[in-house]
C-alpha cells in the first residue's frame, strides 16, 4: 500500500482518536491490562473463560514500554486500528476493487462510530488484534502457489494468532474456499488453515468449558434475528451508542419473531445481489458472515443469561465490517449512473465528517469509569454489573446514598449476586446502621457464595459493632478455613 494512503489513515486517526488517548483504564483494563504479571502467567491465563495470550503479551510488551500510563496503551489501540485499516486497503487492491474505492472501504471501516468499542476501550484490543492476523493470513493465502507451500503455512499460522486473539475468528477460515480469494484459476486447497483451526477447536472443546447448547436455539430465535436487524440499524444510524447492548430473549408473540426473520432474510437477499455487483463480493459477504454468525446468538456468548437475552456488543461488529466496508463501497461504485459518479467523493466525505463528529463525542464517554458507567445505565441494560461498578465509585468516594442506590438497582437484576449482597452491606453499616438488613445481605452473599471470604468478614465485624464476640469469632474462623482463591 502507498505511503499516501497511510499517511490519510493515520492523519484521519489522529483526528478522530484524540480524545481517546486523554481517557484512563476502565473495567476490564484494570484487570487485564494493567496488572504486572511474569511472563510465563501473561502466556497462560486465561481471560475469564477464554485463552487469548497474545492480547495479554501485546499489554505485556505496553507496560514494558509505558508502565502503568494509559495514554500508551490507547495509541497502541489506534495504531492497530490504523494498521488493520491499511491491510484492509491492501486487500481490496488485490482483489480487484480499485484504488480509491480501496482507500475508500479503508476510510469507512476505520472511522465508523461503532468502532469505538473496539479503539477506545483498551480490552477491546481483542477484537483489533483478532481483525489484523484474519488480514494477514487472506493476504498470505493469495501467494500461496500449492496446498503445502511457506505461505500456507504462515496462513495457518496468522490464523491461529487471529483465533489466540479472540474466538470470533473460529469460521473466518472458510473464506479461503470462496469464489475470489485466491488469484489463481484453480486455487490450491486450503488444507493448512482449516486442520491448523479445526485443532484449536478440538482443544477448545476439550476443556469442557464452552458448550454450544443447541437445544435451546429455538427459543433465542426470535432474539436472534432482532438482534441482527438491530445492528444492522446500528451500523446505518450510529444514533445511540453504548455499552452493555442486550437483546432479550423472551416476550415476543409469534408475529413480531416471524416478521423480524422476514426482515432478516430480506436483508441476506439484499446483501448478496450486492456482491453479486462487487469485484470479490462473495469474498467480503462470506467474511462478513463468517464473522458474525460466531457472536450471533447461536452459541450464547454468556451462557449464564442465555435463557434471558443475548449479550449484543458493539465491539462485535468489527470483524464483520472487515467485509461489510468493502462490500458497501464496491456497490455504490457500481450503482451509481456514470453522471453522478463524481458526486461520490463528496458524498463519501460528508458521511465521514459525520461519523467523525459522532466518534470525537462518543469518545468522551470513555474518559473514566464514572462517565462510562453513568452514560451506560441511562439505557437501563438488564446485566447487573454496571449498576454494581458504579456502586462501587460511589461506596469509594462515600457518596453511601448513591452507593445504596446502584447496589439495590444491581440487586433487582441479580438476586444472587453475591458481591452485590456485600457491598449493600457493607454499604448499611458504613452508615452506622448496623441493622438487621446489613446482616440479611451479609448472610445472603454467603448463601450465594459460600467461599467469599469478605462476606464472612465484613459480617464478623458487623457482629463486633455489635458487641457479640463470640459470633466474631466463629465467622473469623470460617473465612480461615476457607481456601485463598487463584
Amino acid at each position: 500500500m502507498s505511503g499516501r494512503r497511510w499517511a490519510i489513515l493515520l492523519g484521519v486517526a489522529a483526528v478522530l482518536y484524540a480524545g481517546a488517548l486523554r481517557s484512563g483504564f476502565v473495567w476490564d483494563d484494570l484487570l487485564t491490562a494493567v496488572p504486572a504479571r511474569p511472563l510465563g502467567e501473561v502466556v497462560t491465563e486465561r481471560t475469564g473463560s477464554w485463552y487469548r495470550p497474545l492480547v495479554m503479551l501485546s499489554f505485556a510488551g505496553d507496560r514494558a514500554l509505558w508502565g502503568a500510563w494509559p495514554t500508551g496503551f490507547h495509541a497502541t489501540n489506534v495504531l492497530l486500528h490504523v494498521g488493520v485499516a491499511g491491510l484492509l486497503a491492501s486487500l481490496c487492491a488485490a482483489v480487484g476493487l480499485g484504488a480509491g474505492a480501496s482507500t475508500a472501504a479503508a476510510l469507512v471501516f476505520l472511522t465508523h462510530p461503532v468502532q469505538t468499542e473496539a479503539v477506545t476501550y483498551v480490552s477491546g484490543r481483542t477484537d483489533v488484534l483478532c481483525a489484523l492476523f484474519v488480514l494477514l493470513a487472506l493476504l498470505a493465502w493469495r501467494r500461496a502457489r500449492h496446498a503445502l507451500d511457506a505461505w500456507a503455512f504462515g496462513s495457518a499460522i496468522a490464523f491461529v494468532a487471529a483465533l489466540l486473539c479472540k474466538e470470533a475468528a473460529v469460521l473466518l477460515p472458510l473464506a479461503l474456499v470462496l469464489p475470489g480469494t485466491h488469484p489463481a484459476a484453480r486455487s490450491p486447497r486450503p488444507l493448512l488453515p482449516l486442520a491448523a483451526c479445526a485443532l484449536w477447536v478440538l482443544a477448545l472443546a476439550s476443556t469442557g468449558q464452552h458448550a454450544l447448547r443447541l437445544t435451546e436455539l429455538p427459543a433465542r430465535l426470535p432474539a436472534i434475528a432482532i438482534a441482527a436487524l438491530t445492528n444492522a440499524r446500528v451500523l446505518l444510524w450510529p444514533s445511540d451508542l453504548h455499552l452493555e447492548r442486550f437483546t432479550a430473549v423472551g416476550g415476543r408473540a409469534a408475529g413480531v419473531a416471524l416478521a423480524a426473520w422476514v426482515a432478516l432474510v430480506a436483508l441476506a437477499l439484499g446483501l448478496v445481489a450486492c456482491a453479486r455487483r462487487v469485484p470479490a463480493g462473495w469474498l467480503f459477504l462470506g467474511i462478513a458472515l463468517l464473522a458474525y454468525v460466531p457472536v450471533s446468538g447461536v452459541v450464547p456468548v454468556y451462557p449464564a443469561i442465555a435463557d434471558r437475552a443475548l449479550f449484543t456488543a458493539e465491539h462485535f461488529l468489527y470483524l464483520p465490517l472487515l467485509g461489510l466496508a468493502p462490500l458497501a463501497v464496491g456497490f455504490a461504485m457500481r450503482a451509481v449512473p456514470a453522471r453522478a459518479a463524481p458526486l461520490l467523493p463528496a458524498l463519501l466525505g460528508a458521511v465521514l465528517v459525520a461519523w467523525g463528529a459522532v466518534v470525537i463525542d462518543r469518545n468522551r464517554d470513555w474518559h473514566d469509569e464514572e462517565t462510562l458507567f453513568r452514560h451506560t445505565v441511562g439505557y437501563d441494560p438488564p446485566s447487573a454489573r454496571v449498576w454494581f461498578n458504579l456502586g462501587n465509585l460511589a461506596l469509594r468516594d462515600g457518596r453511601l446514598d448513591e452507593a445504596e442506590q446502584r447496589y439495590r438497582a444491581a440487586l433487582a437484576r441479580e438476586p444472587r449476586d453475591g458481591a452485590a449482597h456485600l457491598n449493600l452491606a457493607i454499604t448499611l453499616d458504613r452508615r452506622r446502621a448496623f441493622t438487621p438488613e446489613a446482616e440479611e445481605h451479609y448472610r445472603e452473599a454467603i448463601a450465594s457464595r459460600p467461599a467469599l471470604r469478605e462476606a464472612y468478614r465484613g459480617l464478623a465485624a458487623h457482629f463486633a459493632a455489635r458487641g457479640d464476640m463470640g459470633e466474631v469469632r466463629r465467622l473469623l474462623a470460617l473465612a480461615d478455613g476457607i481456601p485463598a482463591q487463584p
